[in-house]
């Protein structure tokens, strides 16, 4: 594969380079700040269960929610409650060097009425990171997920008994490099989807093994400080995506490569405010003539503003190109925008807003969908280890065009609680 010559050039110029330039001292730290919901709680938090070398942290989360349109759609909307038990661990281990942790997951969702779209979630992983001194690290690791496509996802079919299941193995690699001033990245993953064909309500298969492809993932990253609370880079990357249909067996071939170009500042100034900001180019170029390209300008930011201690403001914006599973497009450009703000109440109780805006512009057909979202919460911490959260969710889909979509408005509520060791 043609990104795999350029991934192992990249990384021999990135080490190369990084080792001729000396030591840092940390001018890339961005911990003068804490937010609302990273601020330690001592009294709260628990310690795990000791292992030796490692330290196993469990945790469970039982929820109960409702959700005012199952399916997502304008009309004939359905409703109902979900029960949830999601288990989950994590084995960290203990070491002052280097790391390695394990994690795994299990999230079953059960409809009391609905039953035909109860769905279990799970995953496991594996991390690790080597400290090889002298301000060179790896990282490397993997994580394997069985998981349901949400009824609200544009390449959904809506025909089916249950939502389609796919497989999604990921599997990175890093490299960073720091002296004095500069620091060097260079990383590459890999993400495989496997989709499961669904059922047709009345009998019938909803083919969906054309969806299946390997997206590989490279990027890498020139960072300067200008001071030790600035920095300045430059950050290229490039995809390769491979679709496992190929023409006759499907009418296009799908696969495409593409690149993003992107400068920006990384900061932490005063106690008022930190966070990323880079803006730049994107390009995605496709093998078939009958699927446009995709390019525009590009942006990646997320910024943290702390009016007080107790308040923290979060909100950022981002393009990417998506994938679709819709006949005749290439893809979209997606574009999105949040704001967030977390508040401390009191020592053991945050309570948080955020509102969400995304626009899809697709490519190939034309439609473009526009959404709206809000939610509501609050989260109290019961007791060392117990947590109870309390939220309401509402979005709103609007999709305009001859190919588009559902237009939608779906509300939930919901309560959970979490138990930790």
């Amino acid at each position: 594969m043609r990104f795999s010559h350029l991934l192992s050039s990249t990384l021999l110029v990135s080490m190369a380079a990084g080792s001729a330039i000396a030591q840092s001292g940390g001018a890339f730290d961005r911990s003068r700040n804490v937010s609302v919901t990273e601020r330690p709680k001592p009294e709260y938090q628990t310690s795990g269960i000791d292992l030796g070398g490692f330290i196993l942290s469990p945790q469970l989360v039982t929820a109960l929610r409702y959700d005012d349109n199952i399916f997502a759609l304008r009309t004939n909307q359905q409703d109902d409650f979900i029960l949830r038990a999601n288990p989950s661990a994590i084995i960290q281990s203990k070491w002052s060097r280097h790391s390695l942790s394990f994690n795994a997951n299990v999230d079953h969702n059960e409809y009391l009425d609905l039953g035909s779209e109860s769905y279990t979630n799970y995953g496991f992983g594996a991390d690790a990171t080597i400290d090889a001194g002298r301000g060179m690290g790896f990282g490397f690791g993997g994580e394997f997920q069985g998981l349901n496509e949400p009824r609200s996802s544009s390449s959904s079919p809506i025909n089916t008994i249950k939502p389609i299941e796919y497989e999604l193995a990921t599997f990175y690699g890093n490299v960073t490099h720091e002296v004095n001033r500069i620091r060097l990245k260079a990383s590459a993953g890999l993400r495989d989807y496997n989709y499961k064909d669904g059922q047709i309500i009345g009998g019938g298969i909803s083919e969906q093994d054309d969806r299946d492809r390997q997206v590989w993932d490279f990027n890498t990253r020139g960072e300067y400080a200008v001071s030790p609370d600035t920095s300045v880079f430059l950050e290229a990357s490039y995809n390769d995506r491979s679709y496992d249909l190929q023409p006759p067996v499907v009418a296009l071939d799908r696969d495409s490569d593409g690149y993003q170009f992107l400068v920006g500042t990384n900061f932490d100034l005063t106690n008022l405010i930190r966070g990323e900001v880079s803006f730049g180019y994107l390009h995605q170029s496709f093998q078939s003539p009958f699927l446009p390209n995709i390019n525009g300008f590009a942006v990646r930011s997320n910024v943290e503003w702390f009016p007080t201690q107790l308040t923290t403001v979060s909100f950022g914006i981002s393009r990417s190109v998506d994938d679709s599973g819709l006949q005749g497009a290439s893809g979209f450009l997606s574009s999105k925008a949040y704001v967030k703000i977390d508040h401390e109440l009191l020592r053991n109780f945050i309570v948080s807003a955020e509102g969400t805006y995304g626009y899809d512009k697709y490519k190939g057909i034309n439609r473009n969908d526009e959404r709206f979202g809000g939610t509501l919460s609050g989260t109290v911490l019961l007791r060392r280890g117990i947590g109870l959260t309390a939220y309401f969710l509402h979005a709103d889909q609007n999709s305009r065009g001859t190919a588009s979509g559902s237009d939608y408005v779906d509300n939930r509520v919901g309560v959970s609680i979490k138990f930790q060791r």
